[in-house]
Order: C-alpha cells, then sequence, then structure tokens
C-alpha cells in the first residue's frame, strides 16, 4: 500500500515536468514569432531612431552605377532607372545600413552580399525627409573589418525642385527646341548625389564612381572622366572609368544633343572640349577655363566644359558647367563680344 502512494506521486510530478516543458516551448515559438513580426513591422526601428548623419561604420570604396535616360534631346521623359553596386567595409558591428536618398529616388530592390558570397535581403526602416537619410535592417549583424557589397535597384525623377538631375531648353540656329540633361553641386556643396542616386552623400565618403549610362544615340554625354561609347542595335552607352575617388558632391554629368558638337583645344597638357551655341557664344575663354578649373583635373587630363541657358556654374574635377549668359558678359569684358539670337 505505501510502495503504490510513492508511485503516484512520481507519476504525478512527471506529469508535471512535461506539462511545464511544453508550455515553455509553446512560449518561446510565441517570443520568437513576435520579434520577427517585430522586424517585418520596423517597430525596432522608429522614425525617432533615425540619425541625423550617417555613423563613419560603413565606409565605400566604389560605386558601380547604371543610369538609363528615356528623354530624347526633342522630347522629355522625368522618370529614369538605375541600379548601384556599393562596396564597402564595415568598421564596426552595425546592427543597421544607413545611406542617403532624395525623396525623388525609390528603392525597388536591394540585396546585401557578405565576403563569403551569401547573399540576403535587408528590411527597410524608417526614412527621414528632412535629412534624406534611409535605414535598413540586415538580416544579421555586419562583422567589423568585414567587406560588402550593397546593390540597390532605383526609379527617380528629373526636374525635382529640391534637386537632382533636371531638362534644360535651347534652340539650335534653325529654331528647333531641344533638351539636355544636366546633373552637378557647385564647388561649396558638400553633398547633393543622393537626389541622383542611393549613396552615402557626405565628404567622409569619398569613393571611386563608375557609370554605365545608356541613353537615346541623339544624346552625347559627358562626365567627369573620358568616356567610351558602347553601340549595339539595341542601345546605346557611355561608360565612364574614374581613377581616383571623389566627394559625392563633385559628380556631374550631362547628356546634349550630338548636334552641339565641341570646339577642342590642346592647353597645359589638357584637352578640353566645349561644348556651346555658336550663334550665340562666339568662343569661351580658354585662360578662364583653366583659371577656374576644379582641383585634379590636371591629373584627368581633360576638361569637358557645357554652356547652356540657365545652367548652375559648377567647376568640379574634369568638367565645367557655364550659364550662357556669364559667357556672353565675360566675352564683352575681354573684348570678344560673341553674336545674338
Amino acid at each position: 500500500m505505501r510502495v503504490q502512494k510513492i508511485r503516484h506521486r512520481f507519476e504525478c510530478n512527471l506529469r508535471f515536468l512535461l506539462t511545464w516543458l511544453i508550455l515553455s516551448a509553446v512560449a518561446c515559438i510565441i517570443y520568437v514569432f513576435v520579434v520577427f513580426g517585430s522586424l517585418i513591422n520596423k517597430t525596432v526601428l522608429p522614425s525617432n531612431n533615425v540619425p541625423s548623419t550617417i555613423p563613419y561604420i560603413t565606409v565605400p570604396s566604389e560605386y558601380n552605377v547604371f543610369l538609363q535616360f528615356n528623354s530624347t534631346p526633342e522630347s522629355i521623359n522625368r522618370v529614369y532607372t538605375g541600379s548601384i553596386q556599393m562596396n564597402f567595409l564595415a568598421r564596426d558591428v552595425t546592427q543597421q545600413l544607413f545611406f542617403h536618398r532624395g525623396e525623388k529616388v525609390k528603392i525597388s530592390s536591394i540585396t546585401l552580399q557578405n565576403s563569403d558570397g551569401n547573399t540576403s535581403t535587408p528590411t527597410a526602416g524608417a526614412y527621414d525627409k528632412s535629412t534624406g537619410v534611409q535605414a535598413y535592417i540586415p538580416i544579421s549583424n555586419l562583422t567589423s573589418q568585414e567587406n560588402y557589397i550593397l546593390r540597390i535597384n532605383f526609379e527617380g525623377e528629373l526636374d525635382f525642385p529640391g534637386g537632382g538631375p533636371k531638362h534644360l531648353e535651347y534652340a539650335l540656329p534653325n529654331g528647333t527646341t531641344r533638351y539636355s540633361i544636366v546633373f552637378g553641386n557647385t564647388v561649396t556643396s558638400s553633398s547633393g548625389l543622393r537626389y541622383l542616386m542611393p549613396c552615402l552623400d557626405a565628404t567622409d565618403f569619398p569613393a571611386v564612381f563608375n557609370f554605365n549610362i545608356r541613353h537615346s544615340s541623339r544624346y552625347r554625354v559627358i562626365s567627369n572622366f573620358p568616356g567610351r561609347i558602347q553601340q549595339s542595335i539595341l542601345y546605346t552607352a557611355t561608360i565612364f572609368n574614374s581613377t581616383f575617388a571623389m566627394d559625392s558632391s563633385q559628380v556631374a554629368l550631362a547628356l546634349m544633343d550630338v548636334e552641339l558638337p565641341p570646339v577642342t583645344v590642346q592647353q597645359n597638357g589638357l584637352t578640353i572640349n566645349k561644348y556651346y551655341r555658336k550663334n550665340v557664344v562666339s568662343n569661351i575663354s580658354t585662360d578662364r577655363i583653366i583659371q577656374f578649373m576644379a582641383a585634379k583635373s590636371d591629373q584627368i587630363e581633360k576638361i569637358d566644359v557645357l554652356a547652356l541657358p540657365s545652367l548652375t556654374a559648377i567647376q568640379q574635377p574634369g568638367i565645367t558647367f557655364y550659364d550662357e549668359n556669364d559667357v556672353l558678359r565675360e566675352n564683352v569684358d575681354l573684348g570678344s563680344i560673341g553674336s545674338s539670337l
């Protein structure tokens, strides 16, 4: 009789233990789903956790950029598409990815590849429109001193008042209206590339920028470095490979009608290509171009110069923009008066 009571007490304790283990396992599973749901719903990174400036943790070394513009010299299409491959080093362990994007630059897909070649898709976090800082949450923390590749597909918009590439309208000698596409920042700017593409857009993050720009065959494209044309029956592209790192604000480019041919001169070891309307401007002073050219242009050994109406004046490595009216006024001061319309 006594032995039977002990057996009943043992069976009761075992039943209790098994019940406790089952409830604990169910609770753990529920917790995992709650945490996963928080990641999906971005509650772990509310908007007030997006920094106003990006910490110096993910440091880019190179961007490989593809851009496709759908405008032609005769017609405007305000939407363009693109993709970037950004190679960067994680200087420390980090739980989040931060980069800049302009309000009108929309991300369609993003992937992150580690040094082992494994690829994952980070989850979108908060975006601060006032600073242009976008947050993403990788599936796992980034490892200190490891190299990564961030790939982003995106869509942009031309002629946005807040910045970015825009159309310029001008007329050919026969009166035909033409449209160029220009993008660039003044020498006093410390940012601005975010309005063209997602990037780490600050002077703390210089990098090598390589561009593949697909465009109408009626366009000629210029940028900071010498370009080469890639032609097929399906498309025309101009490819630019940089030879040194630049600040993001120094990136500049322009697409113009092939009917605006250059005036090319050689001076001080530089090849200077001047693009301007010959029926409006008689000449652009080569000496003034060299006088105000951006630093490192002599390392590139070329300067592409563009003068058009309402074009903001910039001097960046390998490329210079002039407002056409400024050139006309300078020609008067130099005694070289351009013709008028």
